[in-house]
């Protein structure tokens, strides 16, 4: 007996958040690429073994859980960057995490001031997306992780 494959129909979603950071556009720029793993919520993680979050901010350049030992889980590739004002980025998920999905993201930086950021995050993901909470999600990631933690941490000395 031969089982026949369930068929279904791919959707397409797109959601954009708009966030304010009270901080210099260099300053937020510097903790997205350079401190993610400071900010990117626990809760996001795709596993406990997960030992820091970071983004590579260069062409083909990847976003990821870095596990150790040349063990992760890729979530993003940057496919455009231009600094300090934007990341594009491409990634796909699969089964356990949802999907199949793929995900066209770009985060925008623009000064509204001198101590003033507005942040902008759109993704356009198509694929398996009914019941995706997407814009709430980057929302929480953003605005709880990354937006607080640029306001309440003195930037890292190099």
């Amino acid at each position: 007996m031969k089982t026949k494959p369930a068929t279904k129909v791919a959707r397409s979603v797109e959601a954009k958040v708009e966030l304010t950071v009270h901080a210099p556009q260099k300053r937020v720029w510097e903790a997205l690429v350079n401190e993610a793993t400071h900010w990117w919520p626990k809760s996001f993680y795709s596993s406990e073994k997960t030992k820091r979050f970071t983004i590579e901010p260069r062409l083909g350049g990847r976003v990821f859980e870095d596990f150790g030992r040349g063990e992760g889980f890729i979530w993003y590739t940057v496919n455009g960057v231009e600094s300090p004002s934007s990341l594009s980025l491409v990634g796909f998920m699969g089964p356990p995490f949802g999907g199949p999905m793929a995900s066209l993201l770009r985060i925008e930086l623009s000064a509204r001031g001198p101590n003033e950021t507005k942040l902008e995050i759109t993704d356009g993901a198509f694929g398996q997306v009914d019941g995706a909470e997407v814009g709430a999600g980057w929302r929480q990631i953003f605005d709880d992780g990354l937006r607080v933690y640029v306001e309440t941490t003195r930037p890292k000395r190099t």
